[in-house]
Order: C-alpha cells, then sequence, then structure tokens
C-alpha cells in the first residue's frame, strides 16, 4: 500500500499547525463551485498547501475506498446482527451454500476460497458449529482433512437473510445509476485482478506479471519506471516466441492505441479479438529501454 495512504488516515496531525493568513490557505468548497466534496478532497487541499511537492494522488483513491469500506462494514454488520451473526459468519454460510447441495466443502478448500488462514478458519467454524449451523466431521479421502457441511438450520437461516443482506448491499449503493454500478465494478475488477493474479498466461504462449509487480521489478534493476505489462516467460515454439518476445520485456500498450496496456484484463480481451478476427496481435514492447514491436500471430483453431 503506497505509504501515502497513511497521511491521510489520521485526523490528529499531532501539534497544532501555525495559523496561516486568509490568503495563503486554499479557498474551501466555495472555490469549486457546483462541486460537492467529501472529507478525502479536504485532505488533498491540505496537503497541496502544507507539502504541494507530494504525489497525493493514490489518496484520492484508495482513502475513499478505505473510507467507504468503513461505513459499508458498519451499515453489513446491522443487518447480519439482527440474526446474530457477523459479517464473516455470513462469508463461511454463503460459501458453502454456494458450493451446492450437499453444502459441504473441505475446510482446506474453504480457508483457500475464503483467503484466511488455518487457524483464522477453525475459529469461524468453531463458533457456528456450536449454533449448530455447521458441522465438521474427518474426510473419508484424506486423513488429515476435514469436511465442513451446512446443517439444515444452516441453510434456512441462509435462505432468511440472504435477499435482507442484499437488499441493503442495493441500498447503499443508491447513489449510483446501473451505468455507474457496471463502470466501477469493472474498474474494481482490473484492480483486484492485479492482487489476485500475480501471474497470467496468454494463450499465445506468454506469461505477464500485473502492473505494480512490474513497476516494482524494474525500478529493482535500475531501469525507468514505465506502466506496463511485464512478460515472465515464453513458452517454446509459441506464437509469442516465433514473434520475439522474451522474459523481461514490457508490453506498454496496443499499436494503434495510445492509452497505456496497465491489465491482463484487457490485455485478454484484444487477445479474443484478435482470435476471433483472424489478426495479428501488434504491441508496443520496452526491452530495457529500447522500444520494440511485437506482431503475434495466433495460430488457427484445427
Amino acid at each position: 500500500m503506497p505509504h501515502l495512504l497513511l497521511f491521510a488516515f489520521g485526523e490528529r496531525y499531532g501539534a497544532p499547525m501555525p495559523r496561516r493568513s486568509p490568503t495563503t490557505r486554499r479557498a474551501g468548497p466555495a472555490a469549486d463551485a457546483g462541486r460537492v466534496q467529501d472529507s478525502v478532497d479536504r485532505i488533498v487541499a491540505e496537503w497541496g498547501t502544507e507539502r504541494p511537492e507530494l504525489a497525493v494522488g493514490p489518496v484520492e483513491v484508495l482513502t475513499r475506498l478505505s473510507r467507504i469500506r468503513t461505513r459499508v462494514d458498519d451499515e453489513l454488520a446491522a443487518v447480519f446482527a439482527q440474526y446474530d451473526l457477523s459479517a464473516a459468519d455470513f462469508t463461511v454460510i454463503a460459501a458453502l451454500r454456494r458450493a451446492g447441495a450437499p453444502f459441504t466443502l473441505p475446510q482446506s478448500v474453504l480457508m483457500a476460497r475464503l483467503g484466511l488462514t488455518s487457524g483464522t478458519v477453525s475459529v469461524r467454524l468453531g463458533r457456528l458449529e456450536g449454533k449448530d449451523i455447521v458441522t465438521r466431521v474427518p474426510s473419508s479421502d484424506d486423513a488429515r482433512g476435514v469436511l465442513v457441511t451446512l446443517t439444515e438450520k444452516g441453510e434456512h437461516l441462509f435462505d432468511r437473510v440472504a435477499p435482507v443482506h442484499l437488499a441493503n448491499e442495493d441500498l447503499l449503493l443508491s447513489a449510483l445509476n446501473p451505468e455507474e454500478r457496471s463502470q466501477l465494478a469493472a474498474l474494481l475488477r482490473k484492480l483486484l485482478v492485479a492482487f489476485e493474479h500475480e501471474s497470467s498466461a496468454s494463450p499465445l504462449g506468454f506469461t505477464v506479471a500485473p502492473a505494480h509487480l512490474a513497476r516494482r521489478a524494474r525500478a529493482a534493476v535500475g531501469l525507468s519506471d514505465q506502466p506496463g505489462l511485464l512478460v515472465q516467460g515464453v513458452q517454446a515454439g509459441s506464437p509469442a516466441e516465433q514473434a520475439g518476445l522474451r522474459a523481461g520485456d514490457l508490453l506498454v500498450r496496443l499499436d494503434d492505441d495510445t492509452t497505456p496496456l496497465l491489465s491482463c484484463v484487457d490485455l485478454a480481451a484484444v487477445t479474443a479479438a484478435a482470435f476471433a478476427d483472424e489478426r495479428p496481435l501488434i504491441l508496443q514492447v520496452l526491452r530495457g529501454e529500447e522500444p520494440r514491436t511485437a506482431t503475434i500471430r495466433p495460430r488457427k483453431a484445427r
């Protein structure tokens, strides 16, 4: 997480800041006629006054995500509390219900799906087991494994809670119209994919690391801070190898686009389009600091 985010978390700045004359402070909301400001606007404005050289752009995104998450968590918790549940409890119940009848998952699989440690999952399951919402039994296929099953009581509880929970989530998004919700979901998907997939494979025979890891890798070897997707490996005999692509290359943009190529979500979309149209995928590449062009021709399906 960028260190600048720390500048935005606290509302206490330590010792009182020296007072400035009104002419040296940035104007308030009236300066942005027609724009309703939030608490992050104030934080950014204050840093613009105190430390204008700091690149606080990430604060506008990450601090808003953090503050929205705090408020949303409180709203969700209020609904779950009506059923003597926590949000953490419900994530377990929902994961088991999504698994389909008989609503059973190995504890290790449940742990992976929830992105939690074994100890944390065990605590949650112990709490739910005490309420007769789940059961745990040894796995017949794995001597060290445990199977977790949603009980009939748990199924009925899910059926009661889920509609209320989803209606509450819809209510919390009331400030956004359907198109805005779709746009926000698409942008958040890109960001989450970058964190969940440290390596993404292309059907053209190469793998890439996400943009934030690419920037770190280039900085570590003294290369310029260029946005893009870092090629991690190239499969022998693949279209990518035939096009001259190498591990360490940075994919910076598509040939006919000035927009940086920053997400494997976008790369997957343009690759699929190239396959569908039976046309080459032309990528602008940096090898070190040297610009190159890679023309990758998809193989025709047999």
